[in-house]
């Protein structure tokens, strides 16, 4: 009985330490063209609810607004000024909604990896 309890409990931990990944759909020259438009989408996962995007974007007005289409799953983020520090709280808005990870050009990066990389 205790295996079969530790066995429960390490699968359901294992479940729910399963990052979710977003993606961002194009190339880096089509990143950088909207960025310098004041703009970026993620897919979000399917986990990833309208109300999460909600209640995560109500924090970060004073950096940027978020659209997001319930069919699609597309986030666009819109950034007020088009500075860096928008950019940088784009990485505390992904982690609010769960997300943990970006997928971009096929490749897998974390959110401060997916930041250092293309938004800095």
């Amino acid at each position: 009985m205790k295996k079969i309890i530790t066995l429960i409990t390490i699968m359901v931990f294992a479940l729910s330490s399963f990052a979710q990944t977003a993606k961002v759909e194009g190339t880096a020259a089509d990143l950088k063209k909207n960025i310098s438009a004041n703009f970026i989408e993620f897919v979000m996962p399917s986990e990833v609810t309208a109300e999460n995007i909600e209640k995560s974007a109500q924090y970060y007005t004073d950096y940027f607004t978020v659209g997001f289409n319930k069919e699609s799953k597309v986030a666009k983020i819109t950034l007020l000024k088009g500075e860096e520090m928008e950019r940088r709280v784009i990485t505390r808005f992904l982690l609010s909604t769960g997300v943990r990870g970006v997928n971009f050009e096929g490749a897998d990066y974390t959110i401060m990896e997916f930041y250092s990389n293309f938004l800095e």
